[in-house]
């Protein structure tokens, strides 16, 4: 039996400072590698982080932590997260986790 290799998520640099883009599924495996990548982005100091979504195919309530944590650490110093665009899968689990107004997403 042979594993992949292949990681089961990316994360991106977008053409904008702060642009991110997140592919694939984030859960409590992988989430302290996304960590620590999305930590990386952040310090480029961009006023805004801006995350682009629709590429994600699942999260676990680890990966909406690591959100959390994001914006908090980006607001100690006067910073802004927000969500571009979501999967409809991920759009859900943020409305039912009543996340979703606390990253900007319509209702």
């Amino acid at each position: 039996m042979t594993q992949s290799t292949t990681p089961a998520w990316t994360l991106e640099s977008g053409p904008a400072p702060g642009d991110v883009a997140l592919t694939g599924e984030i859960d409590f495996a992988s989430t302290p590698a996304v960590r620590e990548r999305l930590l990386a982005v952040m310090e480029n100091g961009a006023q805004e982080i801006v995350l682009h979504l629709a590429g994600l195919d699942y999260v676990d309530s680890s990966g909406l932590a690591l959100f959390i944590e994001a914006k908090k650490l980006l607001a100690e110093t006067g910073r802004t997260i927000r969500i571009a665009d979501i999967s409809p899968q991920v759009a859900k689990i943020f409305h039912l986790t009543q996340l979703g107004e606390l990253f900007g997403l319509p209702e």
